[in-house]
């Protein structure tokens, strides 16, 4: 069934309005939960959370030497913060928190004092209302119960069944190269830094929560003709409750399983359904932050929007003065010099290999216009991070310790072209063979 793009707007709209009516009331359901007991889990584990517990001159420490901190003690503190005159609706809105500096935040080391039992008197209020901080919906009722470590390691476990779900999902599904696709991109994702971060996780688990329902519901989405909405919705969850950190992998990763999945079409279709299937999720992405803006504003007079375009204006301005093109190019090498260790480079060169090998086995098996009819969404895919990080270009110079991740997307888009190149050589093969 295959429905008008004015009706899947309507559809998308929809979506949008029922998700910031949710969300809203999620967020100020759990600012009722009292935060005592949260602040006495924290305290407990803070110093061990926050200061590097594994020496760094073992192998241990040298992998966990780029751990996130400053994120993540923005998370807790917003999580167990109580301002005193302030009811939850106006919690839900500001987000506030408390700081040691007035001008400069010091999250880690503010963090650190209110778990000595440092005097509140003495710092100052800050808030935090340009995102919709979704996060506290399951953070708050975590830290009610378990320390700052253990909802680490929860969310770890997490993590680790979930990528299992869609390996196995995957080989289920008729479709395991999806699952080789998806950890050829995770590699280059640093995943051991991703699994002991509460910020860095929450990307992760949204792609693999899409993943695993694109493997599992593909047929009644193609029957409903729903994946516009499905992408919007997947902008929406991160919009929600990321706090920009690499949320085009969110978009990347479940692009190349749809490819995966689906009957070869025409190039150009393909090329059609890469776009479209973008601009739904960036619709989603966009729309349910500016709603945040415009809630917090029209409620409370944040002053949220002003605020908030501000910061979008300094993320997406050329980095250090330069002009667009050149700052990208510098913000493109910035990102790409993460990849320190000597194993990447040659990763990315037997990938890119591969991906060469395959297209030319594609092209002698079956034909060169079939091989070449296959590609272009993979490449397309495979530009997003560039293309990311040249309309961001600024914002991803200046937090590259985690915006790396997204090239993650490239080496999904290149593995999944090969594996896509190989099982159509192969199946040619199989074709002439059927028929001597």
């Amino acid at each position: 069934m295959r429905i008008t793009w004015l009706a899947h707007l309507r559809r998308m709209i929809c979506l949008g309005i029922a998700s910031v009516i949710i969300g809203l009331a999620a967020l100020v359901l759990v600012f009722c939960i009292p935060v005592g007991a949260m602040g006495r889990h924290v305290g407990g584990t803070a110093d061990r959370m926050l200061e590097d517990a594994v020496p760094a001159d073992t192998w241990m420490g040298r992998l966990l030497k780029d751990r996130e901190t400053y994120t993540d003690a923005i998370m807790v503190q917003n999580a167990i913060e109580k301002i005193d005159g302030k009811n939850v609706f106006e919690h839900a809105m500001w987000v506030y928190h408390l700081d040691l500096d007035e001008n400069v935040w010091t999250p880690e080391v503010s963090l650190r004092y209110l778990a000595g039992g440092g005097d509140k008197s003495v710092m100052h209020l800050q808030q935090y209302s340009r995102y919709w901080h979704g996060y506290l919906v399951y953070l708050k009722p975590l830290l009610l119960l378990f320390t700052w470590e253990q909802t680490v390691w929860l969310g770890a476990v997490l993590q680790i069944c979930l990528l299992a779900a869609v390996l196995a999902a995957a080989v289920k599904t008729g479709v395991p190269r999806a699952g080789a696709a998806v950890v050829a991109g995770l590699i280059f994702m640093k995943p051991v830094l991703i699994h002991v971060s509460l910020a860095m996780g929450v990307c992760w688990v949204i792609t693999l929560g899409a993943l695993l329902f694109i493997l599992l519901k593909d047929k009644k989405l193609e029957q409903r003709d729903a994946y516009p909405e499905f992408f919007c919705m997947i902008g929406i969850l991160v919009a929600y409750f990321d706090f920009l950190t690499y949320p085009a992998v969110t978009l990347g990763f479940p692009l190349c399983v749809y490819f995966l999945k689906k009957e070869e079409d025409g190039p150009w279709k393909n090329v059609a359904e890469v776009i479209s299937y973008s601009v739904c999720w960036g619709l989603g992405y966009v729309g349910m932050w500016s709603m945040k803006w415009v809630i917090a504003d029209i409620t409370l007079g944040t002053g949220t929007i002003k605020s908030a375009l501000g910061s979008i204006l300094g993320w997406t301005e050329a980095i250090g003065g330069r002009p667009r093109l050149s700052g990208a190019l510098y913000t493109i090498s910035l990102n790409l010099q993460k990849y320190e260790s000597w194993l990447y480079p040659v990763l990315a060169a037997l990938l890119l290999a591969a991906a060469a090998a395959a297209a030319i086995y594609a092209a002698r098996k079956a034909s060169p216009a079939r091989a070449l009819s296959c590609m272009p969404p993979y490449l397309l895919i495979a530009c997003i991070p560039f293309a990311w990080y040249t309309v961001v270009q600024h914002h991803s110079g200046l937090h590259v310790w985690f915006t790396f991740r997204v090239v993650g997307v490239t080496a999904m888009a290149l593995g999944a072209m090969c594996l896509k190149l190989f099982r159509l050589g192969r199946e040619s093969c199989r074709n002439k063979l059927s028929q001597l």
